[in-house]
C-alpha cells in the first residue's frame, strides 16, 4: 500500500514536506531503540514458557516486561518534548516551526503508548496466530491508506497524516491485544506477577540484541539526517524513492527466506554440525540466485519504473537506488550467516560488526556528502556494507562455524557465473528498447527477464540433492520438471 501512496504523497506534499515526513519517520524510527532488544528476549522466554506448559511463568515474563515498558514510554514521551522543541534547529522551517513540532510530539506520543503492548510480544508467534496478525496489519494498513488519501488530498498535510498515524496504531494495539488474549485464554496483569529475577533474564538476553537494533536503526535513518542537515529536507524526498524501492524488494526476499533460525537451532542442539553447515551453504546460494534475478531485475528496469511511478524529474533516485541494492542484495545473500549465528548464540559477532559499519557509514556520508551529494551518502552506506558483509562476516562466521572459509565462497561462485552474463544480456536487450513508457510494457518485460534467469538459474546453479529440496517447495509434483 505505502507504494501506491508514495507518488500520491510527494505530488500533494511537494518535495519539501515529503522530505519533512520522511525525517520525522526516521526520528520516530530511533524511538524504537528503546525497546533495547527487549522484544526478543519476551519473545524468547514466552515461548519456553509455553512450551512447558508453564502460564503461570509466562504471565511472570509478560507483567515483568509490562512494568518495564511502561517506564521506557514515560521516558519517550519525555524525550519527545524534547525532541519536539530541538527540531527547529534541524531544518529551516521558522515559518511553520510550531507544525513540525506539534507533528514531531504526536508521533512520539504514538510510539511511547505503543510501548506497553510489546509485553505480549511472542504471544501471538508462540500460539500460531501469524495470519490474525498479519490480517489486522493489512487490515490497518488499508485503513490508515483511505484515510490519508482523503485527509492530504483535501489540503491537510502531514499534521492530519500525524494524526491518523496515532489513530490507527491504537485501533491496532487493541486488536492485536484482543489476538493475544484470545489465544491465551490465561493471560492475567497483576502486581504479583512482576518478579524481578526475571527482569535480569531479560536483560541478560537482550544485550546483545539491543546493539544490533540500534547498528539497524542507524544504518537506515543516518542517511536521512546527513541529508537534511547538509543539503535539504527536499533532497530527502529523491533520496527516500531509491531507498523505498530497494527497501521494498528486501522485505519482499527476505519474507520469503527469513525463516531459518529454528532449522539452525536444531542441528546446533544436536551437535550437528555437518548437516548444519550444509544447509546454511544450500540455503545461501538460494538466497544468492534471489538476490541475483531480483536485484538484477530491479537494475535493469528501475529507471523506467521510477520514471513511470513518480515522474521524470527523479533520475538522481535511481543511481541512488542502484548505488544501496548493490550493499542490500549482498547483505541478504549471506544474511544465513547471521541466522546460523544467532542460533549458536554467537550473534554478538554480528553486533560488532555491525557497530563498525554504522560507524564507517556515517563517516564516509558525512565526508563524501560534501563532495558529491546524494551518491556520496549512497556510497558511504554501500562500502562499509560490502567490505564487512564478503569479507568479514564470512570469516569471523566460518571460524564460529567450523566451516572451510573456502566452502563459503565456492558456493557462491555457480550462481554468479550462470546469472551474471544473463542479467547483462537482458541488461543490453531493455536498454536498447524505446517501448517501456507505461507499466504493462515495464511488468511484461520484467515478468519475461525472471522467468527466463529464474528457469536457467534455477536449473544450472543448484547441485541435484539440493534440487531436491527445491523441488519440495514446489505447490505441485507436476511443476518438477522446472526443476
Amino acid at each position: 500500500m505505502a507504494f501506491f501512496m508514495m507518488p500520491f504523497l510527494i505530488g500533494e506534499l511537494g518535495d519539501h514536506w515529503y522530505g519533512v515526513w520522511t525525517v520525522v519517520g526516521s526520528l520516530a524510527a530511533a524511538y524504537h531503540l528503546f525497546d533495547m532488544g527487549m522484544a526478543s528476549a519476551v519473545t524468547r522466554y514466552v515461548s519456553k514458557a509455553f512450551g512447558a506448559g508453564e502460564d503461570e511463568q509466562a504471565n511472570q515474563v509478560i507483567n515483568t516486561a509490562l512494568l518495564i515498558y511502561t517506564c521506557i514510554a514515560m521516558v519517550i514521551i519525555a524525550v519527545s518534548f524534547c525532541a519536539s522543541f530541538a527540531t527547529g534547529w534541524l531544518f529551516d522551517i521558522e515559518q511553520d516551526r510550531e507544525l513540525v513540532q506539534l507533528v514531531v510530539l504526536i508521533i512520539g506520543l504514538s510510539i511511547a503508548f505503543e510501548f506497553p503492548f510489546n509485553a505480549l510480544a511472542g504471544v501471538a508467534s508462540a500460539k500460531l496466530k501469524f495470519h490474525q496478525v498479519a490480517a489486522v496489519r493489512i487490515l490497518i494498513t488499508i485503513l490508515s491508506a483511505l484515510l490519508n488519501w482523503h485527509f492530504v488530498s483535501s489540503g491537510h498535510g502531514i499534521l492530519a497524516m500525524a494524526i491518523i498515524t496515532f489513530s490507527t496504531a491504537r485501533l491496532s494495539n487493541l486488536l492485536y491485544f484482543l489476538i493475544c488474549k484470545r489465544a491465551f485464554s490465561g493471560l492475567r496483569f497483576g502486581k504479583r506477577y512482576v518478579n524481578r529475577a526475571m527482569s535480569k533474564d531479560l536483560f541478560g538476553y537482550s544485550l546483545w540484541s539491543f546493539v544490533i537494533a540500534i547498528a539497524y536503526q542507524m544504518r537506515n535513518n543516518v542517511d536521512n539526517f546527513v541529508i537534511a542537515g547538509f543539503l535539504s529536507a527536499a533532497s530527502v524526498t529523491p533520496y527516500a524513492i531509491g531507498l523505498r524501492l530497494v527497501d521494498y524488494l528486501a522485505q519482499f526476499l527476505s519474507q520469503a527466506t527469513n525463516m531459518f533460525i529454528p532449522i539452525f537451532t536444531a542441528y546446533h542442539a544436536k551437535e550437528d554440525t555437518k548437516e548444519l553447515n550444509s544447509k546454511l551453504l544450500f540455503i545461501t546460494r538460494l538466497n544468492l540466485v534471489l538476490a541475483l534475478i531480483a536485484g538484477g531485475g530491479l537494475t535493469i528496469f528501475g529507471d523506467a519504473f521510477i520514471t513511470r511511478w513518480i515522474g521524470p524529474d527523479y533520475d538522481i533516485a535511481y543511481w541512488v537506488m542502484v548505488i544501496l541494492l548493490t550493499g542490500r542484495m549482498i547483505g541478504f545473500a549471506n544474511h544465513p550467516l547471521n541466522s546460523a549465528l544467532y542460533a549458536i548464540n554467537k550473534h554478538k559477532i554480528i553486533a560488532k560488526l555491525d557497530v563498525i559499519e554504522v560507524a564507517l557509514n556515517l563517516a564516509l556520508s558525512l565526508i563524501l556528502v560534501q563532495f558529491y551529494g546524494l551518491i556520496g551518502v549512497a556510497l558511504g552506506t554501500m562500502i562499509p556494507l560490502l567490505l564487512l558483509r564478503l569479507c568479514f562476516l564470512p570469516a569471523f562466521a566460518c571460524k564460529a562455524l567450523n566451516m572451510p572459509i573456502q566452502d563459503y565462497y565456492l558456493c557462491m561462485l555457480r550462481p554468479v557465473l550462470v546469472l551474471c552474463p544473463l542479467l547483462y544480456a537482458a541488461y543490453l536487450m531493455v536498454s536498447s528498447s524505446q517501448e517501456l513508457e507505461s507499466y504493462a510494457a515495464i511488468f511484461s518485460y520484467a515478468s519475461l527477464m525472471a522467468m527466463t534467469t529464474g528457469l536457467i538459474g534455477f536449473k544450472l546453479s543448484f547441485s541435484e540433492s539440493e534440487k531436491q529440496h527445491l523441488r519440495k517447495l514446489l505447490p505441485s509434483p507436476k511443476l518438477n520438471f522446472l526443476l
